[in-house]
Parts: C-alpha cells; sequence; structure tokens
C-alpha cells in the first residue's frame, strides 16, 4: 500500500511539469515511482574501487558526481542502443522573498549565465513561472524559475542530449550549472536517467536480469523495492559508493532500474535512474 501511495504522488509531480519544482522540495524533490523522498549528499568517493570514505570537499564531490554520470552513461549504453538518452535534473530553491519582477530578473541572469535568452512568463497553479530553453551544443536546455505565494522561488534546469556523443558536454553543463544556481543563492541538486531500446531481443524479465548483472558487477547493490506488472519490472536497489540517495522510510535508495515492453516496436526499453528515474518509463 505505502508503493502505491507514493507512486500515485510521483505520478501527479511528473503529470505537474514545473508545478512539480513548487512543491516543496530541498534540493531534489521529485522522486521515482517506488518510493522515495528528497535526494540527499552521500559521504563517499570516486577513487579505484569505490569505497565509502568518511567525507569529501568540494572538489572532491564534483568529481565524484561526474564519475557518477559517466558511470550512469556506460551502463546504460552497454545494454541500449546508441540512440539512448541521458536526461540530468538540476533543482533547487531560493529561500530569499523575491517580487515578481525581482524573480524574472534572476530568472534572466540565470538563463544569459547559462547560455540561455528570451525568457517567457507563464502561469501555472496560480504561479508565475518563468521559462527558457534551447541548444547548447547539441544538448537540449530548458529552465524553469516557478515563484510561489510567499515569493520563494523553485528553480529547475533541465539537460537531454545523445548519451553516446554528449555525456562529457552535459556533464560540463551540469557543473556550470550549479555553480551558477550557487552564485545565485540557489541550494542545488542533481539526479540523472538514460533511456533507450535494448540492443538485444530479449523479454523483460531477461532484460532486467542482464543490466542488473552488469550493474553487481560494477557496484555492490541491494534490492530493497520492487514493482512488475504485465510488461514493466522496475527495481530500486541500495548501493552505497554512489554518490546521492533518496530516503525511503528507513532505506536509502542509490539506483532503480526498470525493463518495459514497448508493444508497438516489440522492443524492450531500459531506464536506469541515479538516485532515482524521474522520467516516464
Amino acid at each position: 500500500m505505502r508503493n502505491v501511495r507514493v507512486q500515485l504522488m510521483v505520478m501527479m509531480l511528473l503529470l505537474c511539469g514545473a508545478a512539480g519544482i513548487m512543491m516543496g522540495f530541498a534540493g531534489v524533490t521529485e522522486s521515482h515511482r517506488d518510493g522515495a523522498n528528497v535526494p540527499h549528499p552521500l559521504e563517499a568517493s570516486a577513487t579505484s574501487g569505490r569505497q565509502a570514505i568518511e567525507g569529501f570537499g568540494g572538489s572532491e564531490a564534483a568529481e565524484k558526481s561526474e564519475s557518477d554520470l559517466a558511470l550512469l552513461a556506460a551502463l546504460g549504453l552497454e545494454h541500449m542502443e546508441s540512440s539512448a538518452l541521458l536526461t540530468v535534473k538540476i533543482q533547487g530553491e531560493l529561500i530569499s522573498s523575491l517580487t515578481e519582477d525581482q524573480a524574472k530578473t534572476a530568472a534572466q541572469q540565470l538563463a544569459h549565465t547559462i547560455g540561455l535568452s528570451g525568457v517567457t512568463t507563464s502561469q501555472l497553479q496560480g504561479n508565475e513561472v518563468f521559462q527558457a530553453e534551447g541548444k547548447l551544443s547539441e544538448v537540449s536546455v530548458h529552465l524553469n524559475w516557478a515563484i510561489a505565494k510567499g515569493g520563494h522561488s523553485y528553480v529547475r534546469v533541465m539537460l537531454v542530449g545523445e548519451a553516446a556523443r554528449n555525456t562529457r558536454e552535459m556533464t560540463n553543463l551540469k557543473e556550470h550549472i550549479q555553480e551558477q544556481m550557487e552564485e545565485a543563492g540557489i541550494a542545488n541538486n542533481w539526479n540523472a536517467s538514460i533511456q533507450g531500446y535494448a540492443s538485444t531481443s530479449t523479454d523483460v524479465q531477461a532484460t532486467m536480469a542482464e543490466v542488473e548483472e552488469s550493474a553487481g558487477q560494477k557496484l555492490s547493490l541491494r534490492m530493497v523495492e520492487k514493482y512488475e506488472d504485465v510488461k514493466t519490472l522496475s527495481r530500486s536497489y541500495e548501493a552505497p559508493s554512489l554518490g546521492t540517495f533518496v530516503q525511503s522510510g528507513n532505506t536509502p535508495i542509490h539506483m532503480q532500474m526498470a525493463v518495459h515492453e514497448d508493444s508497438v516496436k516489440k522492443s524492450s526499453r531500459i531506464t536506469i535512474g541515479f538516485p532515482v528515474i524521474t522520467i516516464e518509463y
């Protein structure tokens, strides 16, 4: 029953789109379909063997997030067609109260530093949302800056690109955007997902087994939650060497994998998320 309740909550977040960033998160707030809340940084390093350590500084944290993103892309591409898409979401909250004009100016400044222009304004659930989008190199970039009642701002920047071609560029963009958000006073966190069709023709169960075995060779995994229906299989794992996690009850979750049978394409679609999947699978 708890999984069902959490699934309904997450579906609401995903359907709300930009409104999801206005629902009171600290850092990343989109959670996964099998139960989770707010991702937290995990005290871990990117050293050989991916052993956990007691703490890390800013530069080590950047290296850790970079290595995790590269690991995610590599794990996905090992089992997916080369057209697999990588999605990175950087989200945060500005506690300082701003007027709508001030928030629009701040959104324009952030968009400019990222490399976007042409901020537009829309209303969503009675809140003002400032948006900008464009392509930087081959990466699609989408900025949403939502101002809620009381003047607090919730900001999300989403990057989408081909994992096989754009992982390095997306890593650099992620680090740059996080720095710009921090300079603007926006505490932030990130999550990422890779999605693509299986490169081999196997059923959902067999595909999941292959991906899980491969992941288990790179990470120490413990499955903690699962969801299954006729065409979809989803599993969530504790993998302490990864850099971020979400708390599901008393259990941290660092990675989620899902396989869905696409009846139109007659192929399995694989999605892997660090720490969880925040796109439709």
